[in-house]
């Protein structure tokens, strides 16, 4: 382990506790949650606090992330990206701690107040998100099988607020998948930095090819389950419409991506996938239930 005595901190107070709410990830959560919401035929007041529910829960899980983490973030290649407050001892992990716990019982809390049947997908979130903090999922495809289950519950979660229907169910699989390959993905863009660590990924193990082929199998999949939505009956032809743009990008990147897999590519797909078209599935959920 590296020494941090002699660091100096390089967020302030405000700054810290802001990268602490990691919004690239946790905004996309609570999209998914949303979402299944919504499309179960929640009303407006209970799927704002299931949405916000998620949200704390993510946030306060991505917290023990990073407290986790903090000694693999302290130095090289992934303390440029990864901005963790704990590495050079801008907070200290009892304060962590603190906020982490803080966020998980305001989102028990609202999750309560919503619907008790919530608690069941929120718990196993919790027992991931815990055994994710202590290391228990290392192997590189464990890992990515817990960061598509989270996504995939996140789903559920929401969709229990309503009516838990198949068309939601399907959708809850939709999004383990794209997760369950999309950390494929995320490896194969952090492996310059990755490879300098012991942190265990899936390029690592099985090579950047195999990787890009994994991704691109479980995309597909992902695609076909967005598709096989539809035709439940449980969701109006807008949804069609949004669904064949996000399938049609994401065939296009997936196939783009298993032909020539790179770090350089795996960053700018990466953005067209989080922040691109997991938006476009999003709101085709949301407009197509109404």
């Amino acid at each position: 382990m590296l020494s941090r005595t002699n660091e100096k901190p390089k967020f302030s107070k405000p700054m810290a506790f802001f990268w602490l709410l990691r919004l690239n990830r946790t905004i996309m959560v609570a999209l998914i949650t949303g979402a299944a919401a919504f499309a179960s035929g929640s009303n407006a007041t209970d799927s704002i606090l299931i949405t916000l529910a998620a949200w704390f829960l993510a946030v306060g899980g991505f917290s023990l992330d990073f407290m986790a983490d903090r000694d693999l973030d302290i130095e090289g290649p992934r303390a440029k990206i990864r901005h963790n407050p704990f590495a050079d001892s801008s907070l200290a992990p009892s304060i962590g701690l603190a906020f982490s716990i803080t966020f998980i019982l305001a989102s028990f809390a609202l999750t309560l107040i919503v619907t008790p049947w919530a608690l069941l997908p929120w718990s196993i979130i919790l027992f991931v998100i815990i055994g994710l903090a202590l290391h228990k999922f290392e192997h590189p495809l464990s890992r990515a099988l817990t960061l598509g289950l989270l996504q995939g519950l996140y789903a559920v979660m929401g969709g229990t607020t309503g009516s838990l229907s198949l068309g939601i169910i399907i959708i809850a699989g939709t999004f383990f998948f794209a997760m369950f390959g999309g950390r494929g993905m995320i490896d194969i863009r952090d492996f310059p930095q990755d490879k300098e660590t012991r942190v265990m990924t899936l390029p690592k193990r099985y090579g950047i090819k195999r990787t890009a082929q994994f991704t691109g199998i479980c995309l597909f999949i992902s695609f076909a389950l967005s598709l096989a939505a539809y035709f439940t009956g449980e969701f109006t032809p807008i949804y069609l419409y949004l669904d064949l743009v996000f399938i049609t990008i994401g065939i296009i990147c997936a196939i783009l991506f298993m032909r020539r897999p790179s770090p350089q590519l795996a960053f700018k797909l990466t953005l067209v996938f989080m922040m691109g078209i997991g938006t476009v599935i999003c709101l085709a959920i949301i407009l197509g239930s109404i």
